[in-house]
């Protein structure tokens, strides 16, 4: 088909569009010309032409297992820009996920429903819930299209190309043409409340969607690249045209003032698909259904407090399916999380509510696969987690484990202990970058960036070159961290705020995350005299500003505990919002444990300050353990917990060496599991054999696996 369209020019999608067409022509059974009259049409090919290539293509969808109508949806895509396509947050929905929004959507549908997609890019939403809905029953599908389906979107292309993949379920040309006038090319947030009610009086059954993503912003880079500028994220900026960037930024801004004042769950930078839930919310009828791909912050983050709180009041049933980008369902970071929502609203308010069905699910070559389902009662749900954030259990044995450590918890602000964080992004490193300096010179201050932190060390890693997202930095073994950062820069530039913390003692933590990472949770004390970029937010407690309770409490948010319910609220940056909200073991600082906690802390800090031997580092791993158990036992766990919670760390122990006849090592498991035991009662189940055995190959527990080198040899390290 590339080849055929190819040699038009500028008039390649229209040519591609047409022949697309003919294919549809071709699986409904109209006339491809008399279809072109009816939308005032010229074909730029000869009609005999098209069918014989239409018949080719047609040949090649069939041999794949996506349908027909689907597979139109995909090919008929509007080409646009990489940067228009962010800008617009156009994500085009791969044929697997709408399958599975459409059997979100599907079950007991009547003939009479309504349903739209207000966002409807090529129609691929509209045309997997076709085919679902009236499966190969054509008049069940003509009566479907004349009554019951609508299609919203900015774009005239978008909307023919709906049609298109829709014209495969009907012969009925002027059917077509009826639904087509029923459409609205328009931007579905600045329709009037009265067009939505011209279209449907009760509201849709149905509201069927993957709408927008984005953020309705504008930054230099952004303005950069869609200009042209091939620059990676974090390079120096060049010159930029002041006027038009100007320009384009008051148009955004006269677009955010609009939403603003149609959406009230929105903020500052609104995200578009927020504004899409509310609009949601508005045009379906009481007892109809929403289902709809959004981004994973809507369990999750801040801003979005408001929606949830709407979602749970307004619904009957709210199912929630987790999915990750593995199966590159869409062209960006495989490891972005989303969600496939589908719920039912109230038909009164005093309906009971259900649970809500929290599903985990991973793409197929074919379709979706579920693989962990968790039932979260509303009302605990709401006793621990008070902004209703969802916290990503896959069972209901994590969801128990998760709610009954919270509910043993104690506050971050709990009046009870000293805890009352303070937390402060110290440098920012866009807005400061003007002011760093590549080379040390007398008076300015190492600037600390969020790969020098790891788990109880400061120094992790030193740079070597480059920049931004391309720079190069070495990993410096355990036991010879040391401050070799990219910048410095002059305290002068800094607040009077971040002046007086620079000067402190301090927790940095890496901001920087992702569930999946070997380990999520990284902080270390900082010394005085550095500054942390904004990827690394320090903490304070003025309440109780003793080097104890830092130490205290780097040792509670780097155990695997901590890191365990971190991994269920986070994706990929730990921001103060979540941090704050996940309980603390009930700990206090002059208790016994608390007192063990510190020491061990503070013994694990200065192991770091010199080069370590063989035996230092099964020293720091004994003191992990100390750290681990026993803040497992002020959570109130049991064994069969750790066993479980440490299921959730698959990449440790990476660079360790396996026992012989196994494919990767398990030492840091294993060791934690033996000392459990010893403290928690249970039986061995061989655990000392195996972590002896694994000594004896010289794995050591905790290594983080980036850490490849000798360790035993710091000596051999070469900082050149």
């Amino acid at each position: 088909m590339n080849a055929f369209t190819a040699g038009f020019n500028d008039r390649v999608y229209e040519t591609r569009l047409q022949l697309l067409e003919t294919v549809a022509s071709l699986v409904g059974g109209f006339s491809i010309d008399a279809y072109h009259d009816a939308f005032s049409m010229t074909a730029f090919v000869d009609y005999d032409t098209l069918i014989s290539k239409a018949r080719e293509v047609l040949a090649e969808i069939e041999t794949t297992p996506i349908p027909v109508p689907l597979a139109l949806s995909a090919l008929s895509r509007e080409p646009i820009a990489e940067m228009t396509r962010r800008n617009r947050g156009s994500y085009h929905t791969d044929f697997r996920l709408a399958r599975r929004l459409a059997e979100l959507a599907a079950p007991d549908l009547g003939e009479d429903a309504q349903i739209i997609d207000p966002a409807c890019g090529s129609g691929m939403l509209l045309s997997a819930l076709t085919s679902l809905v009236c499966q190969s029953d054509r008049g069940r599908a003509a009566a479907w299209l004349a009554d019951s389906v609508y299609a919203a979107d900015l774009s005239e292309a978008a909307l023919r190309s709906t049609l298109l993949s829709l014209a495969c379920f009907t012969a009925d040309i002027d059917l077509l043409r009826r639904l087509r006038a029923k459409w609205c090319a328009q931007d579905s947030l600045m329709v009037s409340d009265d067009r939505w009610h011209e279209f449907a009086p009760h509201g849709f059954d149905v509201v069927i969607a993957n709408p927008p993503w984005e953020k309705v912003k504008l930054t230099r880079h952004e303005f950069l690249r869609d200009i042209g500028s091939e620059r990676h994220y974090g390079a120096v900026y060049d010159v930029i045209n002041l006027d038009e960037f100007g320009d384009k930024l008051e148009a955004i801004g006269s677009y955010v003032d609009d939403l603003l004042s149609r959406y009230k769950c929105l903020s500052a930078e609104p995200d578009l698909y927020m504004a899409f839930l509310e609009l949601f919310l508005k045009i379906v009828k009481p007892g109809g259904r929403i289902c709809a791909l959004v981004p994973a912050g809507l369990i999750r983050s801040q801003r979005t407090t408001p929606l949830r709180h709407r979602l749970l009041k307004l619904t009957r049933v709210l199912k929630i399916s987790v999915l990750e980008n593995r199966a590159r369902f869409f062209n960006i970071d495989t490891r972005f999380k989303f969600l496939a929502l589908g719920c039912e609203l109230l038909h009164r308010s005093e309906e009971k509510r259900t649970p809500i069905q929290l599903l985990h699910e991973t793409g197929t070559a074919t379709g979706i696969s579920e693989y962990g389902r968790a039932r979260i009662p509303r009302a605990a749900l709401r006793s621990i987690r008070k902004d209703l954030t969802i916290p990503e259990v896959r069972g209901d044995r994590e969801w128990n484990l998760f709610a009954s450590m919270s509910s043993v918890g104690v506050s971050w602000d709990s009046t009870d202990e000293q805890w009352r964080p303070h937390l402060m992004r110290e440098v920012d490193m866009t807005r400061e970058r003007r002011h760093f300096s590549l080379v040390p010179r007398p008076g300015l201050a190492p600037l600390v960036e969020g790969r020098m932190i790891q788990q109880h060390r400061f120094g992790a890693k030193t740079y070597i070159r480059g920049t931004g997202r391309r720079a190069i930095w070495r990993n410096n073994p355990l036991g010879c961290s040391r401050i070799s950062p990219q910048f410095w820069i002059d305290p002068k530039y800094l607040s009077s705020a971040a002046h007086a913390r620079m000067n402190s003692l301090r927790i940095g933590f890496c901001d920087i995350t992702g569930q999946t990472n070997e380990r999520s949770m990284m902080a270390a004390i900082v010394p005085p005299g550095v500054a942390c970029g904004n990827k690394v937010p320090t903490i304070v407690f003025p309440d109780d500003p003793t080097e104890e309770r830092l130490l205290l409490s780097v040792a509670i948010v780097n155990s695997l505990p901590f890191d365990w319910l971190m991994r269920r609220i986070v994706t990929t940056t730990v921001n103060y919002f979540l941090l704050m909200s996940l309980p603390l073991p009930p700990i206090g600082r002059d208790t016994l444990p608390g007192r063990h906690l510190i020491g061990a802390a503070q013994q694990l800090r200065h192991l770091d300050a010199k080069p370590q031997v063989f035996e230092d580092s099964w020293t720091a791993a004994e003191l992990r353990a100390q750290i681990d158990i026993a803040v497992s036992v002020a959570y109130g766990l049991g064994l069969p917990d750790l066993t479980l919670l440490l299921d959730d760390f698959p990449l440790m122990d990476r660079g360790q060496p396996p026992l012989p006849g196994e494919s990767r090592s398990t030492i840091t498991r294993d060791f934690l599991l033996m000392q459990a035991v010893r403290r928690l009662g249970g039986a061995q189940r061989d655990l000392s054999k195996r972590v002896l055995a694994a000594k004896d190959l010289g794995a050591i527990p905790y290594v983080p696996s980036e850490v490849t080198l000798d360790i035993s040899r710091p000596e051999d390290v070469d900082y050149a």
